[in-house]
């Protein structure tokens, strides 16, 4: 991933920050999915080794909730197909609301869950 000048990189250690979150949410993915070798985008079940094609995305936006931000549960694993097309489909709507990807994917207990627990501890 490069980072480019002019993005949300104040620092170093926020960009460090960010790359232990990333790390951290496809480690998360390898587990929940009980792999040892391959990554898996919880939309398409798309199967990887690298996660060169993958994309980490937050369930709670980036900008509206700081707080969540470094959680590793707050993050998803998607292709870049499948990220592509949620942000296509959602677009600015996805930073408000989160059930949007639990719409869009459809089938995962474990966001349903994460999404619950922190609707109600924001409110």
């Amino acid at each position: 991933m490069k980072f480019k000048k002019g993005n949300r990189w104040t620092n170093g250690k926020s960009e460090l920050r960010y790359r232990t979150w990333r790390t951290n949410v496809f480690k998360l993915n390898k587990g929940r999915r009980g792999l040892s070798k391959v990554y898996v985008c919880e939309k398409c079940n798309k199967r990887r080794k690298t996660t060169r094609v993958l994309h980490a995305h937050h369930i709670f936006s980036w900008k509206k909730f700081p707080k969540l931000r470094y959680d590793k549960r707050n993050g998803v694993v998607l292709c870049w197909k499948c990220h592509n097309g949620f942000h296509r489909k959602y677009k600015w709507d996805a930073l408000e609301n989160p059930r949007l990807l639990e719409e869009y994917i459809k089938k995962s207990d474990v966001i349903k869950e994460y999404i619950d627990k922190n609707i109600r501890s924001i409110k």
